[in-house]
């Protein structure tokens, strides 16, 4: 009988501090991937990204005997979001990296972003279903696709964890439960949406996209570049830069496919909770002047205001 052909995934969670939230996406990560319709071999990352708090400490102490092998980095200091995905992109669990990439798929995700039931194996029938789809992103509260998203969203808005104030596993749970009363919890609200039988595959459109957790095909960043590092320590939302690269405003030089060869959008299957605007924030975070840093160093790079772009996606 010939071996089975495992489909080998790595899930990839890079974190700067936010120890308990931290703590609970992995809770839900490895509590609800789902491994009953698809072979699949399954790993995850926790990338450090300079962190002062004690993440190995809590990563080898409650999860390095879960059902599925977790590893840890750290750098010495928070180099970007960018080269944290790349980061992700580029590990291998081997001393020496193999050539080419270790994984037939990659996810990252936020580790403020909460999965629900049977959130993977969806991410990859998508990509299975079609080897021109290279980026599939995770309904979540807000996804402009249903009105149960939209609604959990304008509550979350009141419920969600304050990452400026004092908080542990126990005070996240209990906003879960606030959030998601109305449905009878997170997971009953996840398996509602999931009811709503929603396509496999949703193509983005316009502004609505996410980059909260999002399965990436290695042959599209294998011919669309890995993400932009430049202009750190502040960032030039690299997810926008990336979709624009997608839709083919900014495609790599020496290019020849047309734009849109890769296809990206949402899984209708996969859904989780995004405790939005808390992955690096904390009591000293000035959100206005990071946003007007972000946009200067945009203009800078790309010459036009953000905005701008934003409305050449498709």
């Amino acid at each position: 009988m010939a071996e089975m052909e495992y489909i080998r995934i790595l899930v990839g969670i890079p974190v700067l501090d936010n120890l308990e939230m931290t703590r609970v996406c992995l809770r839900h990560m490895f509590a609800h991937t789902a491994t009953d319709r698809l072979p699949l071999e399954v790993a995850f990352l926790v990338l450090d990204n300079g962190s002062v708090e004690n993440i190995v400490g809590m990563v080898r102490q409650e999860f390095s005997s879960g059902p599925f092998p977790l590893y840890y980095r750290r750098n010495p200091r928070n180099l970007g979001v960018a080269i944290a995905w790349n980061q992700i992109l580029q590990f291998s669990p081997a001393p020496v990296p193999a050539v080419g990439f270790a994984y037939d798929y990659y996810v990252i995700a936020n580790n403020d972003a909460f999965v629900g039931p049977d959130w993977l194996q969806p991410l990859v029938e998508a990509m299975e279903s079609d080897p021109h789809i290279g980026w599939v992103s995770c309904l979540e509260n807000g996804s402009p696709l249903l009105p149960e998203l939209l609604e959990a969203h304008a509550i979350t808005r009141q419920h969600r964890v304050d990452p400026a104030k004092p908080y542990d596993s126990q005070a996240i749970a209990a906003s879960l439960e606030e959030i998601y009363a109305a449905w009878g919890g997170h997971k009953q609200f996840c398996d509602l949406v999931r009811s709503r039988q929603l396509p496999l595959f949703l193509p983005f459109e316009k502004e609505k996209r996410s980059a909260v957790c999002f399965m990436l095909r290695p042959a599209m960043v294998a011919e669309l570049g890995f993400f932009d590092e430049d202009n750190w320590p502040v960032g030039i939302a690299e997810d926008l830069e990336y979709f624009l690269r997608i839709d083919g405003v900014f495609p790599p030089r020496g290019w020849v496919r047309p734009a849109g060869s890769w296809r990206a959008g949402f899984s209708g299957r996969a859904v989780l909770h995004h405790n939005w605007c808390s992955t690096h924030q904390g009591k000293n975070f000035d959100g206005r002047r990071w946003d007007k840093l972000r946009e200067k160093y945009w203009k800078k790079k790309f010459g036009r205001s953000k905005k701008y772009f934003t409305r050449l996606l498709r």
